[in-house]
């Protein structure tokens, strides 16, 4: 069922206004509840409260499972995983103005695009083009790839718990995400990984593999960093794009063929039952 789950999801997503995520979104509006919750209750009492819907909606999704042939079930399953997932809409949308100003040659113009809806400041345009694909990468690990892992490990809930995590994180003060940033790094480690591994398959394996030489099993490393250096030995030689392609094209372009590197083990897992 979880392949057929993510197969629906996935349809929704790119065919329908969902690909924008679920509005009003609850999940963000619990997250930041949870967040000021932690401003007056101790940490593990703060967490509880952030993973408290998990449990319902689990039972619901057991209960349901023999139900009408597991339909209800299923279209429980769906919506768990569309909230899981949330919206990366606003980065791919940026990245398109940002390339669109790239291309025309107006510096200043994506420079004031990348500062004003994604917060991000260069010092040259070296940098800027850097920090702008780091954030689309970035998008791509946290609002699809690690929910779907945990999506194939735990089941919709899975997916839905790591978002809660990571909202709940992005919403607490500086002083107060120690405990929540780690177990959130957790979850996020090996997914990372997983989608390097993906980037040395689909572009150019000997340099991704060289270029990460004994950093693979570093706990500290930020996935942040491991995908930026990742991504830019895959693109030195494994995916080509037209010289007058937009400048962050080949970056969509390796994020997509990592999805298909993912998606081809996951259907064969589905068929071998």
């Amino acid at each position: 069922m979880r392949f057929l789950i993510l197969l629906i999801t996935v349809l929704l997503v790119r065919f329908t206004p969902l690909r924008g995520g679920i509005h009003p979104d609850p999940v963000a509006a619990w997250a930041g509840y949870s967040a000021r919750f932690a401003q007056r209750r101790p940490s593990w009492q703060a967490l509880l409260c952030l993973l408290l819907p998990l449990v319902p909606l689990e039972l619901a999704f057991w209960l349901l499972v023999d139900v009408a042939n597991g339909v209800f079930a299923l279209l429980l399953g769906v919506l768990v995983l569309l909230l899981g997932l949330g919206s990366t809409k606003l980065v791919y949308a940026v990245s398109r103005r940002f390339d669109q100003a790239w291309a025309r040659g107006d510096r200043e113009a994506a420079a004031l695009i990348a500062e004003h809806d994604l917060g991000i400041q260069a010092v040259d345009d070296d940098e800027l083009l850097a920090r702008v694909r780091g954030r689309l990468l970035w998008a791509a690990l946290a609002g699809y790839f690690v929910p779907v892992f945990w999506f194939l490990l735990l089941g919709p809930m899975g997916a839905l718990g790591y978002r809660l995590l990571r909202l709940f994180v992005d919403r607490l003060p500086a002083d107060s995400q120690s405990y929540a940033v780690s177990l959130v790094h957790a979850m996020e480690w090996l997914p990372a990984r997983l989608l390097v591994a993906s980037f040395a398959l689909v572009g150019h394996f000997d340099r991704v593999f060289e270029s990460l030489s004994g950093v693979w099993s570093d706990w500290d490393k930020a996935p942040e960093s491991l995908l930026m250096t990742a991504a830019d030995a895959a693109l030195a030689g494994g995916v080509e794009t037209a010289p007058d392609s937009p400048v962050l094209a080949s970056t969509h372009q390796l994020l997509v063929r990592a999805m298909l590197a993912w998606a081809v083990p996951v259907a064969l897992l589905a068929l071998l039952g």
